[in-house]
């Protein structure tokens, strides 16, 4: 995964997150994880990042998402998290409008 995609995914991550929020007053794991899905297949599927560089970039966005939780999630669960990611295929367009349609 290249510098610029990661670039990208904190900037994503940060303002779909910022954005979230200061909507909803929360952005659980749950939350997370359907942005992580979203952005990646998203991506994926407009040829930003290659299929073949999903877990790195889930692993990279879950890592995001730990350092604003002050790092309570243990290594071993970052894995699990970023592999149950990786291996979904869903799209939810409500956070493809959120995050590009400003």
């Amino acid at each position: 995964m290249t510098t610029e995609v990661k670039v990208v995914l904190e900037k994503d991550f940060e303002s779909y997150m910022h954005s979230f929020f200061n909507e909803f007053k929360r952005f659980s794991l749950d939350d997370f994880s359907n942005f992580s899905t979203t952005i990646l297949n998203y991506y994926v599927n407009n040829k930003v990042i290659e299929p073949t560089d999903k877990k790195e970039a889930a692993y990279y966005l879950t890592n995001l998402y730990n350092k604003g939780m002050g790092n309570r999630i243990i290594e071993e669960h970052l894995q699990v998290i970023a592999e149950s990611i990786a291996v979904n295929y869903n799209i939810d367009f409500a956070v493809v409008k959120k995050l590009f349609e400003k």
